[in-house]
């Protein structure tokens, strides 16, 4: 594999294409080694250029006027040290009376210097696609961050691409939700689950994963050049905010087009044609056909109506594992002075603070989850006389209350236990019950049940909330305990007691919001090692085919699919 000259902290193009050397490895081998293959292809070893171990910087310091300080802590002279940039940063407010940042730099040196080790630099897969003139035609189901990666790289690739989305565009899509929130009626084809970047996109845009994929260097770089703060690339905690985000996929889009791509908005995929156990198109709103070599399935977790089509036409499906359980809201002040310290929780070098809690209980998981701080709590159902909740928060953080998930695990077992069934769609029955249930709690009009978190823990019912929920369309008191299974119940409230010890307060102030049921998808999509359905041509994926969770891990496995269409 021929590699071209490499540029300080970035590639030109290789006079091989990467992608077409990666095709060829995968079409040939099919074993799990495969996957090794391909993460040490995505990265290129930089002569004279090194990552530094962790290096802590007080607060007030500019991160990049540390010169000085790397060449003492990796023993080199000033002109050793030809340049250098900041590769992460970190916060470290475990001591109070020590909060600092921990930050890594890329450097490049003459010589080998201290305290670092060679540095690889990820190779954007986007930048490398190349026009082919073999690229068959495909269309994508779902415009979230799946659909929109898997349909930009195939358009590079000179594919013939339809991505048809039930919802709309951005700046209509907007207007409905905005609508919503504010009291008007629900679109149910097109609100904060289905539009123009997902259910992503009326979010607080965060871009943390557990995946340790190297294409996710492809996925925040692609993002940074449409537009989104170019601090996701270095920030531990990366996000984009709601407010940046609907502007970065819409430049998503235009790109998509500008490569020859198409978009159907406002389309609901009502089937799928089939013929001779192979998907060859898909029908529109029961009468348009659009016929292609091959079908990405990226539909968000919610479309519910695609998972039954799917089953019934013989695709194989599984149950799930997922999460539900209940938003919890505290001021913001609540939780800087928790995690800050009340001296420096007001100092302007610091974000509005974060947390992630987990406890491991006598029965069931409970953790935190999609943590907005200085956000607000959304309504984000898609399915009428249902209240789903979840958060949403802009990039600078500054509304006056911070909120997270609280949720519990539910396994197959629980489904069954809980009285659901044992089929995979055990998992949507109880997804909707809880829906509706929280909906008759609030008394309609999509009115959200709350709960004060002490009344919560102890059983009882609250006379008035501790402060009013940013939940825009009401909330209502009621009785939490009503909503949820009792297991689910007992694990809150376990987790509470846990919680309320590692941030003193946690469990003792603020309020609960009802129900966040819609933390992941419900079903898999079983795909085999080509990344296809048993209908043959079908790809699923992303998070509502049950291969990701989140907007990074989906535009990643969004990427993996596109590749392996045109392997």
């Amino acid at each position: 594999m021929q590699i071209a000259q490499i540029l300080p902290f970035g590639l030109s193009a290789p006079t091989n294409s990467i992608a077409t050397a990666l095709f060829g490895v995968c079409s040939r081998d099919k074993s799990s080694a495969c996957n090794n293959i391909l993460n040490n292809t995505y990265k290129i070893t930089m002569s004279n250029y090194y990552i530094t171990k962790p290096i802590n910087i007080p607060l007030g310091q500019d991160v990049n006027d540390v010169r000085e300080k790397l060449c003492r802590k990796l023993a080199l002279k000033d002109k050793e040290l030809v340049s250098f940039r900041l590769h992460r940063q970190s916060l470290d407010a475990r001591d109070k009376s020590d909060v600092h940042y921990v930050c890594s730099y890329v450097v490049q040196a003459t010589r080998a210097p201290r305290q670092a080790v060679v540095y690889q630099q990820p190779i954007d897969v986007l930048q490398q696609a190349k026009p082919r003139m073999d690229a068959p035609s495909c269309i994508v189901v779902g415009a979230g961050p799946a659909g929109l990666f898997c349909a930009l790289y195939l358009a590079k690739s000179g594919a013939k691409v339809t991505v048809v989305e039930r919802g709309s565009d951005v700046p209509l899509r907007s207007k409905k939700v905005q609508r919503f929130f504010r009291g008007g009626d629900l679109d149910e084809r097109c609100n904060v689950q289905f539009g123009l970047g997902g259910a992503g996109t009326f979010s607080d845009g965060k871009l943390t994963t557990g995946i340790s994929s190297p294409l996710t260097y492809t996925v925040f770089s692609q993002l940074v050049r449409s537009g989104a703060p170019a601090d996701i690339l270095t920030s531990s905690l990366p996000h984009v905010g709601t407010d940046k985000l609907v502007d970065v996929v819409a430049r998503l889009r235009d790109e998509i087009v500008s490569y020859g791509g198409r978009f159907v908005f406002d389309a609901l995929v009502t089937d799928f044609i089939v013929k001779e156990g192979v998907v060859t198109g898909v029908e529109i709103d029961s009468c348009q056909k659009l016929f292609a070599d091959c079908v990405v399935l990226a539909c968000g977790h919610s479309a519910r109506d695609v998972f039954a089509r799917l089953y019934d036409l013989g695709a194989d499906i599984l149950f799930k594992p997922f999460a539900v359980g209940l938003r919890i809201e505290h001021s913001r002040q609540f939780v800087d002075s928790a995690q800050y310290g009340s001296v420096l929780c007001t100092h302007r070098d610091l974000p509005s603070a974060s947390y992630k809690l987990v406890h491991n209980g006598k029965q069931h998981s409970c953790y935190t989850f999609c943590m907005c701080p200085g956000g607000e709590v959304v309504c984000a159902t898609s399915e009428k006389d249902g209240v789903v909740v979840n958060g949403m928060s802009n990039y600078r953080r500054e509304g006056e209350y911070s909120n997270s998930a609280l949720v519990v695990n539910v396994t197959a077992q629980d489904v069954i236990s809980y009285g659901f069934g044992d089929d995979p769609f055990a998992g949507v029955r109880f997804q909707r019950h809880l829906e509706r249930k929280a909906f008759e709690l609030g008394g309609g009009n999509y009115v959200a049940p709350c709960q004060n978190v002490t009344d919560f823990r102890s059983g009882r019912n609250s006379e008035r909330l501790e402060f009013v929920p940013t939940y825009q369309r009401g909330a209502k008191i009621a009785d939490l305990h009503a909503l949820l299974p009792k297991p689910v119940c007992d694990a809150l409230c376990e987790a509470l007691d846990s919680f309320d010890g590692k941030i003193k307060g946690f469990g003792t102030s603020g309020v609960l919001v009802g129900v966040e049921s819609r933390t992941s998808s419900p079903v898999r999509i079983v795909r085999d090692e080509d990344m296809q359905s048993n209908l043959r041509h079908l790809y699923p994926t992303g998070e509502g085919a049950g291969y990701a969770g989140g907007i990074v891990s989906s535009a990643v496995d969004g990427l993996k699919v596109a590749m392996k269409i045109l392997s």
